[in-house]
């Protein structure tokens, strides 16, 4: 179960091998996949990649999401709901991931919680770099939607994709933000076949997002390490 879960973290961090790639007729590039079904790579259109709309609403934690966990590299942190989310281990495989959060009741939610000390000046740089790293490490990508958003008084890159990791689709939701020390984000994620049941949960937890003094020694919180069910498990 160990196995599989650090599987699909490590998509993001390192190449994987991937499925066996073809080019059409007209030249665009297609994978394909052992059901002999087949995709385009990128199936997303060149205005969704090039902009990033405005979306004017505020947005904030919810009343029931309590509990601030800090991030280790940058002044920001996030609230949620222990009671709702369980933090799964703090010992993770990237130095870019701070905690990864299982939800209680669905074994197939899951919410990274990462920051980097990196120099990107601007929330359109490191949606190019998310973009770009994705795209890199994954199958086939299709980015359905980007928007710079205020969450919690603070500006956020709000993303919206689906990836696919060797044949399987899964649907992700993030919130990037920067801060003078580099960017924290929160991205959740589930299958793609679950994800517009589950959407609402996954999104009031990444809009617990918030700016909060960087996490010290003395406010670290122990936590108990436990193996989730991993997301890569399929129904037979």
């Amino acid at each position: 179960m160990k196995k599989n879960l650090l599987f699909v973290l490590l998509i993001f961090f390192i190449n994987i091998s991937s499925q066996v790639k073809a080019l059409t007729e007209d030249g665009k590039e297609v994978v394909l996949f052992d059901n002999k079904t087949w995709k385009f790579i990128n199936e997303s259109d060149e205005k969704t990649l090039e902009e990033i709309k405005d979306n004017t609403q505020s947005f904030s934690k919810s009343k029931d999401a309590t509990f601030l966990m800090k991030s280790k590299k940058t002044d920001a942190g996030v609230y949620f709901n222990p009671k709702k989310w369980k933090i799964v281990s703090s010992d993770l495989p990237s130095p870019y991931m701070d905690y990864l959060f299982a939800n209680s009741s669905n074994a197939n939610l899951f919410v990274i919680f990462g920051s980097e000390n990196a120099p990107v000046q601007t929330l359109k740089n490191l949606k190019d770099l998310v973009i770009a790293g994705v795209q890199r490490n994954t199958d086939y990508f299709k980015l359905k939607e980007s928007e710079y958003r205020t969450v919690n008084n603070i500006k956020v890159l709000y993303l919206n994709y689906v990836a696919n990791i060797k044949g399987i689709d899964f649907e992700y939701l993030a919130n990037y933000y920067l801060t003078s020390e580099g960017y924290t984000s929160l991205m959740a994620y589930t299958f793609a076949n679950k994800f517009e049941e589950n959407k609402a949960e996954l999104e009031t937890f990444i809009n617990g997002i918030t700016k909060a003094e960087k996490s010290t020694k003395s406010d670290i919180v122990e936590v108990i390490k436990t193996n989730p069910p991993p997301p890569m498990k399929t129904n037979k």
